[in-house]
C-alpha cells in the first residue's frame, strides 16, 4: 500500500520499503533510534494533517472501530505497542493508509453501497494495513532509504525526495531495488492480513477478493503511477490465494 502506508493508494505517505542489502547492524540502529521514529512520527502527522484539510473528515461506522478493536486483540505487539485509531475522510475513490504510530486511515467509499465491500474484506483492509503498523514498515523503509544514500547525511523527508525521484527513472538501480522492496512488502502485508483474518474467525478469502474487487476497478489519477509502488495484480492474487488455502501455522508474531 502507499502514502504513509499504502494499500491502494500510490501517492501515499511515504514510500514504502523492506530491507535491503544494508548491514543489518546499520539497518537495526536506525529504525531503533527514537530520535528517527519521531522524526518520522512528525512528517507522518503533517501529511495527515495536510490530507484532513483537503477532504472532510467523517465519522466510520461503528462496526469498523469493532473490527479494528478485534484485529489488533488477535496481534500481541500491536496490542502492547501504541494504541491504533481509525480515522476516516469523505472520498469517492477506494483508499486505505496506516502510519507506524498507529493510525489506520480509510475513506468513505469502503463502506459505501455503491462498493458494497463484505465485512471480512473491510476487515482485510484494516488488516493489511496493520501487518504495516506491526512491521514499523515505514520507518524501515526510511531508514532503508538512509543507508542507500550513503554516505550523505540526509533527514528522512531529504531521503525521502531523493527516492521519489529516483522512481521516475526507469534506469535506475535504486528505483528498481526500491520496487522490489515495494512488490515484496505488499505481499508481506497480504500474507500477514489472512493470518489476521483467520485468527479472529473471518474469512482469508477475503483478502483475495477485494484485491480483484479493489484494483478491477478504474484507476484514479492518483494511482497511475501502481505498477511502480503494487506489485503485478495476477501475481499478487497467486501468493495471497496461496496463503489463503494453506494450512495455518503458528503466529510468526506470536512472543
Amino acid at each position: 500500500m502507499n502514502g504513509m502506508s499504502r494499500f491502494f493508494q500510490v501517492v501515499g505517505l511515504a514510500w514504502a520499503g523492506l530491507l535491503w542489502a544494508a548491514p543489518a547492524h546499520a539497518q537495526s540502529a536506525c529504525v531503533d533510534d527514537p530520535v528517527r521514529a519521531h522524526e518520522l512520527r512528525v512528517l507522518d502527522e503533517i501529511q495527515i494533517t495536510e490530507l484532513m484539510e483537503r477532504f472532510e473528515v467523517v465519522a466510520a461506522p461503528q462496526r469498523l472501530h469493532l473490527m479494528l478493536a478485534s484485529l489488533v486483540a488477535a496481534a500481541p505487539r500491536l496490542r502492547s505497542g501504541p494504541a491504533v485509531h481509525l480515522l476516516a475522510y469523505e472520498d469517492a475513490d477506494l483508499n486505505a493508509y496506516a502510519a507506524d504510530h498507529g493510525m489506520v486511515i480509510l475513506t468513505s467509499a469502503m463502506w459505501s453501497m455503491k462498493e458494497n465491500l463484505s465485512d471480512d474484506e473491510l476487515a482485510a483492509v484494516m488488516a493489511h494495513e496493520l501487518a504495516h503498523i506491526e512491521g514499523h514498515d515505514s520507518l524501515v523503509e526510511a531508514c532503508t532509504n538512509l543507508q542507500r544514500l550513503k554516505p550523505q547525511p540526509l533527514r528522512i523527508e531529504e531521503a525521502r525526495d531523493r527516492m521519489a525521484l529516483e522512481m521516475f527513472n526507469p534506469r535506475s538501480p535504486l528505483a528498481r531495488a526500491a520496487q522490489q522492496m515495494l512488490h515484496a512488502q505488499e505481499h508481506a502485508a497480504d500474507i500477514r492480513a489472512i493470518e489476521l483474518l483467520r485468527s479472529v474467525g473471518r474469512n482469508p478469502q477475503a483478502m483475495v477478493s477485494v484485491l480483484a474487487k479493489i484494483h478491477g476497478t478504474a484507476p484514479s489519477a492518483l494511482n497511475l503511477l501502481m505498477g511502480t509502488t503494487h506489485p503485478e495484480l495476477r501475481a499478487r492474487l497467486e501468493k495471497a490465494q496461496a496463503a489463503a488455502d494453506a494450512v495455518p501455522g503458528p503466529d510468526p508474531f506470536s512472543p
